[in-house]
């Protein structure tokens, strides 16, 4: 069994996806030019160009990194690569959903714009951030929100479990500075502020919920060609029914990333191919998974790697 996988949102930088478009022009032109005609600005440029304060501005972020991991996908296939099973980290989930074919890329693309432009609007809103936490597993991570909860009564929360002794937090950024120099001062643990902006994958996002989820409903999804898993539930979807649903929740939602792993592993995934900017999800899986071979496309080598490799 092999694994597609598409990253989420952090990895961008500026130059991505260029060399897929130097090595691949007919075929990724075409696309890159049509995403600007989507969007109604030059995304094009800023994946290019940056600047880097640009892009991390969500409603750039989200587009830029669903294009390049679509970009990754289509020069993918074109070598006849082709997976048993797909999933996505947060944001990547978005890009898992073309590959699997539960909806177009254009669609695809205009419902991560809108994301963004939904988180944008609750980042400006409330002041809140993301921190990782390396050290510690997630039930101590927990108790720790809880007492910051219990003592300030300001929201703190587990957004991401990414591996066994790396989990993020997210929340007020009061609250996330405290739990940072409780976990700091009276652990061994690392912590570190995520230059993400906004407190994703918490209740904060609730004010987004409901927008999103009408928004949602413009469009048709199909139900996956390929098995897609869940990164809110570890599960494979049934339906598009059941995606569209899962998706007005992943906001507010962690990302259960352990838990995909446990279901790749228990699926006896032999070779996953990260395909995206940056290399995050082959480091959960090198080290969760060692006897798992990992692929990447961050760059020309890597990414020829994964065609001969496949």
């Amino acid at each position: 069994m092999r694994a597609f996988l598409f990253p989420g949102q952090g990895t961008q930088r500026a130059g991505m996806g260029v060399y897929l478009r130097e090595q691949y022009p007919r075929l990724i032109e075409p696309l890159w030019r049509e995403a600007d005609g989507i969007l109604g600005f030059s995304l094009t440029r800023l994946c290019e160009e940056g600047p880097v304060e640009r892009l991390r501005h969500m409603t750039v972020t989200q587009p830029a990194v669903f294009l390049c991991s679509y970009t990754a996908l289509v020069s993918a296939r074109a070598s006849g690569a082709a997976p048993d099973v797909i999933a996505g980290h947060s944001l990547g989930e978005y890009s898992a959903l073309a590959a699997a074919g539960v909806l177009t890329w254009q669609e695809v693309l205009q419902l991560v714009h809108r994301r963004g432009e939904l988180m944008a609007e609750v980042q400006h809103r409330v002041d809140g951030k993301m921190a990782a936490i390396i050290g510690l597993a997630i039930e101590q991570v927990e108790r720790a929100c809880e007492q910051v909860r219990c003592d300030t009564g300001e929201v703190v929360e587990v957004a991401n479990h990414n591996e066994p002794l790396q989990v993020v937090v997210s929340g007020q950024s009061a609250a996330i500075d405290d739990l940072v120099r409780r976990i700091t001062t009276m652990t061994d643990a690392r912590a570190t502020v995520l230059r993400i902006g906004g407190p994703a994958h918490s209740s904060l996002m609730g004010s987004a919920t409901a927008d999103f989820v009408e928004y949602l409903q413009r469009f048709d999804f199909c139900s996956p060609q390929t098995p897609l898993i869940s990164g809110s539930t570890a599960a494979p979807y049934a339906s598009g029914e059941e995606i569209k649903h899962q998706l007005g929740n992943q906001l507010v939602h962690r990302v259960r990333w352990v838990d995909v792993m446990a279901e790749l592993k228990r699926l006896s995934v032999s070779r996953t191919w990260e395909l995206g900017p940056g290399k995050v999800l082959s480091g959960f899986i090198q080290r969760s998974l060692p006897e798992v071979q990992t692929y990447r496309a961050n760059d020309l080598p890597s990414f020829l790697a994964g065609v001969t490799g496949w």
